[in-house]
């Protein structure tokens, strides 16, 4: 059984992130199209970006899924929520 820790995505990750978001495009049917990959890349590497990366990664450093996510305010509760905007893993590690 494999262990799986979860953690932001760094600058190292960026080939296997990229492999991976490819196979989510894909599988959601959307044309590849290495521009738009390139413009969320630069927002997973932004701070400032509204938009954060995981990655679930192996005792070996592999990745076997990515997670994208943005805070929102909820007014009524006076609090902020976590909306997932993507969610992946590889085929290999279902």
């Amino acid at each position: 059984m494999t262990d799986w820790n979860v953690r932001p995505v760094t600058s190292a990750d960026e080939p296997q992130w990229r492999e991976l978001y490819r196979g989510y495009r894909a599988f959601y049917g959307v044309p590849a199209d290495e521009s738009k990959l390139d413009a969320v890349w630069s927002w997973l590497g932004d701070e400032a970006h509204e938009t954060h990366g995981f990655v679930a990664v192996d005792e070996q450093g592999r990745l076997g899924g990515l997670a994208h996510v943005r805070r929102f305010a909820r007014p009524l509760s006076a609090t902020t929520g976590l909306y997932l905007d993507d969610l992946f893993t590889s085929t290999a590690v279902r």
